[in-house]
């Protein structure tokens, strides 16, 4: 279990090299010394001194005499603090974040003896490194790569190595973390090769600061787990699994079960499928198991994983917009059942859910928009100001980074709802909103042989009972939706989302359909949540057959599909 993160400064909290190397280069040039700035980023991590003496070395065959040495390192510092060079790091700051999540301790282990950046920690990053989480080159005997400092560091953060992980940027750095026996993260914030980073044997690489920031989650619960395995889609295997392994080798030893991709493999012969990947390499009940992907293949493992022998822990990697906001949280898990879908599954929390923002970049237009469309959901059922903002579908089409806050917002929405009624009994039916008419969607699409993306039918359900909740339908409604609400959603509709592919010939299929909803009391009475105004839902409604046929040809007025 990981207790501690043992962290350098220069290059992993402070984009603080490309000045020091200069400064380097600078104060070395003007006694004689012709060397790149490149060549100190191989060196950062050593103390001053150290360095000093390293190059005097190869220059004059002996090591700096110490007084001129301090006069040197001393130039340097002021040629440094002249510069400038305390630049937070891009990242550093949800790398942080992620793991104060997470009850782990900070420490910082640098080689720097310098007061201008150091003294900057607590006012750059506040709250993160408690009394005495330092160890600075006035603490060491010997710098890095020498174990010495992250030994310190052990020490003051009260872990084993197996306790820690070192986060470094420099080759030097990584030899030092990986000697002192931990799990030593490098991040490429710098000219160096990757190669450089694997002879030293880094325990995962990353590109950027960001990158490691948005993979430390998933970093952290993989060397957490006793024994983990992976599911995946065969999209999602090659296209992520595959790409990640890049970074955490360590992915690609671990037993992998890949299915077909599509909602209609979610089904028995995938389930079982999962079941033998797990029994076959030696699952026990204290394993788990990682579901990389969408909707599709979260309900499925979170399945396998709940049933394979009584239960083993799961834990959700979600890389598509409708795993994030909507499957991949809430702990419900199912497989189809003859074209019907989620017909068989459980309810079972996952042991954490982890977001993966780039592979936002990465997603079809119309994987986007059915994630998309549970988000306009969430926003119809409780939050106006987001519904508002999400008719804007053009803006966060040409920027997908800034759904983000949308997308926590959602996350914040369903986990709120489903930690207060987690066996769906009340207030959780709300989340169903869209969700009767757009399976009924789903399912027929699937009869049909013509499959439709979940949010794509969602996106459709959720007019229909739009239409509905104008109508005042139910015994129990307390009021009914303005019909002005309607249009501005049925042009978005029209706009940006395609076609459900039924017509009004559909109805009795539809409806059909519907009476086979897990939520209804009885097959004569379809259940419905709609919505009296914009986010407020009301749960348990009942319109009668001839309301539902009504609204559907508005629906299909609406729309064009009639």
């Amino acid at each position: 279990m990981i207790k501690a993160a043992l962290i350098d400064m220069d290059g992993v909290l402070y984009d603080s090299m490309k000045y020091h190397t200069l400064a380097w280069k600078q104060m070395m040039e003007e006694n004689g010394i012709e060397c790149s700035r490149d060549e100190f980023y191989l060196y950062e991590g050593m103390t001053g001194a150290a360095t000093i003496d390293l190059i005097w070395q190869r220059e004059f065959g002996h090591p700096c005499d110490p007084e001129k040495r301090s006069a040197l390192y001393d130039y340097k510092t002021r040629i440094f603090k002249e510069i400038g060079g305390n630049e937070p790091m891009p990242g550093a700051d949800r790398m942080l974040r992620a793991l104060c999540d997470r009850g782990i301790r900070c420490v910082l282990v640098t080689g720097s003896g310098q007061s201008s950046l150091i003294d900057n920690i607590s006012k750059d990053y506040p709250g993160i490194f408690g009394e005495g989480m330092m160890v600075t080159a006035r603490d060491v005997k010997k710098g890095k790569p020498d174990p010495e400092p992250y030994l310190k560091g052990l020490e003051k953060a009260g872990v084993g190595p197996d306790e820690a992980i070192v986060i470094e940027n420099a080759p030097l750095g990584v030899r030092a973390g990986v000697a002192a026996g931990i799990r030593t993260m490098a991040v490429c914030t710098g000219p160096i090769p990757k190669k450089n980073f694997i002879d030293e044997k880094a325990w995962g690489i990353f590109p950027s600061m960001n990158e490691f920031a948005d993979m430390l989650p998933l970093v952290i619960d993989i060397i957490n787990a006793d024994s983990p395995y992976i599911l995946a889609d065969t999209n999602t295997s090659r296209l992520v699994v595959d790409r990640m392994a890049e970074e955490l080798p360590c992915l690609k030893d671990i037993p992998r079960c890949v299915i077909q991709a599509g909602d209609d493999h979610k089904n028995i012969d995938s389930l079982v499928q999962v079941w033998r990947m797990l029994s076959e390499n030696g699952a026990t009940r204290r394993s788990t198991l990682f579901c990389f992907g969408g909707g599709m293949v979260t309900d499925l493992g979170g399945f396998a994983a709940a049933t394979f022998k009584r239960g083993i822990d799961c834990v959700n990697v979600s890389t598509t917009l409708l795993g994030m906001v909507d499957a991949a949280t809430g702990g419900k898990t199912a497989i189809n059942l003859d074209g019907l879908k989620n017909e068989v599954g459980v309810f079972s929390m996952p042991r954490d859910v982890i977001i993966i923002p780039e592979t936002l970049d990465t997603l079809p237009e119309d994987e986007l928009l059915s994630g998309y469309a549970e988000m306009l959901k969430t926003a119809l059922i409780a939050d106006p100001e987001m519904y508002k903002a999400l008719l804007d579908v053009d803006r966060y089409l040409d920027d997908r980074r800034a759904l983000l806050p949308w997308i926590m917002r959602c996350i914040e929405i369903k986990t709120g709802v489903t930690t207060r009624d987690p066996k769906e009994k009340g207030e959780r039916k709300i989340l169903n909103f869209g969700h009767t008419a757009g399976h009924a969607f789903e399912s027929l699409a699937l009869i049909n042989g013509k499959p439709i993306a979940h949010g794509i039918a969602v996106a459709h359900g959720m007019l229909w009972e739009m239409i509905l909740s104008a109508m005042a339908c139910g015994e129990s409604r307390k009021s009914q939706l303005p019909s002005s609400c309607l249009y501005p959603y049925a042009a978005m509709l029209k706009e940006h989302f395609p076609p459900a592919g039924v017509n009004c010939s559909d109805i009795d299929k539809l409806l059909s359909l519907m009476s086979h909803d897990k939520k209804n009391a009885s097959p004569d009475r379809v259940n419905f949540t709609l919505i009296s105004e914009i986010g407020v839902a009301e749960w348990d409604n009942y319109p009668t057959r001839e309301e539902i046929r009504s609204a559907f040809e508005i629906y299909g007025d609406l729309t064009g599909n009639n």
